[in-house]
């Protein structure tokens, strides 16, 4: 059963798609020429975009821009590419043993305040 969160996840998560696909379609469109790519990327990054849920302005780094670039280049449907990956529910520490995993869960759960610092 869908749920209105799965729903407005889903349209959050278009709305960023379009967001990067528009940030990136000016390359797409009509590429830069061999060793301008870095300075498209600088002039992109410099620029203001309007956030697609709160409608703020932000600024994203040229590494984030190039990333998405070379991702729909090379993908069919590239705004379906720039996506927000689905993250699971829970928390994760994938670089730690699950014995460690449990006991930073529980240690959260006592104490909420804390942070990694």
């Amino acid at each position: 059963m869908k749920t209105s969160n799965d729903s407005n996840r889903k349209d959050r998560n278009q709305r960023w798609a379009q967001l990067r696909f528009a940030i990136i379609r000016p390359l797409l469109a009509a590429p830069p020429q061999p060793g301008q790519l870095a300075d498209a990327l600088q002039a992109l990054a410099a620029r203001t975009w309007r956030h697609p849920v709160t409608g703020m302005d932000i600024q994203f780094g040229a590494s984030s821009i190039e990333r998405w670039y070379y991702a729909a280049r090379r993908a069919a449907d590239p705004v379906a590419t720039l996506r927000n990956r689905p993250r699971s529910s829970g928390m994760r520490f994938s670089c730690v043993s699950a014995a460690v995993a449990q006991a930073l869960q529980q240690q959260y759960a006592s104490h909420p305040g804390w942070t990694t610092q």
